[in-house]
C-alpha cells in the first residue's frame, strides 16, 4: 500500500506544465473510491519519484490535529527530496489558485479500491497564513486550498 494524492480544480490549465523531477501531474487517476468526493470537474493524480505519492511530506491522520502542519523536525526524519518535491507542489498549488480557481485534494492509501471513501475530515489550507515549509498532506483528509487574507 502507498499514498495516492488526488486533486480536483476548476482551472482549465494543463497542470503538466508543473511537471518536474519528483512531481508529475497526470490525468490517469488511480481508481480510488475517494475520487468520487473530489469537488471539481478537472481531476488529476500527482505522482512522485516513486510512481505513487509517497515522495511528498505526509502526516498520518491519527496524529492530526495534534501535530498539524509543521516544519520538518529532527525527531521525525524526512527525505530532503520529499521536502523539495512538496515545496514544488505548494508553488504549483499557489499558481493554480492565484487566478481564482478552486482546488481541493485528498491524500489516501491505495489498496482499498473496492470500499467506500475513507475520509477522516476536512482541513482548510490557507497559503497566506501557512508558511510553505510547514505544509504536508494529511492522510485521509480532504484539503481545501485558499490564498486569502
Amino acid at each position: 500500500m502507498c499514498y495516492m494524492t488526488i486533486i480536483s480544480t476548476t482551472s482549465e490549465r494543463d497542470l503538466k506544465e508543473f511537471n518536474s523531477v519528483g512531481v508529475i501531474f497526470t490525468k490517469d487517476m488511480p481508481g480510488l473510491p475517494e475520487e468520487r468526493i473530489l469537488k471539481h470537474q478537472n481531476k488529476w493524480f500527482i505522482e512522485s519519484i516513486h510512481g505513487c505519492s509517497c515522495g511528498f511530506r505526509h502526516l498520518m491522520s491519527c496524529n492530526f490535529p495534534d501535530l498539524g502542519f509543521s516544519e520538518p523536525e529532527e525527531w521525525f526524519p524526512e527525505e530532503q527530496e520529499d521536502i523539495e518535491a512538496t515545496l514544488k507542489l505548494v508553488n504549483a498549488f499557489k499558481q493554480i489558485i492565484s487566478d481564482g480557481s478552486k482546488l481541493d485534494c485528498i491524500d489516501a492509501w491505495a489498496g482499498n479500491e473496492n470500499i467506500a471513501p475513507n475520509i477522516s475530515g476536512q482541513v482548510e489550507v490557507n497559503f497566506r497564513q501557512l508558511p510553505d515549509s510547514e505544509f504536508r498532506f494529511i492522510e485521509n483528509y480532504q484539503h481545501e486550498f485558499t490564498n486569502e487574507t
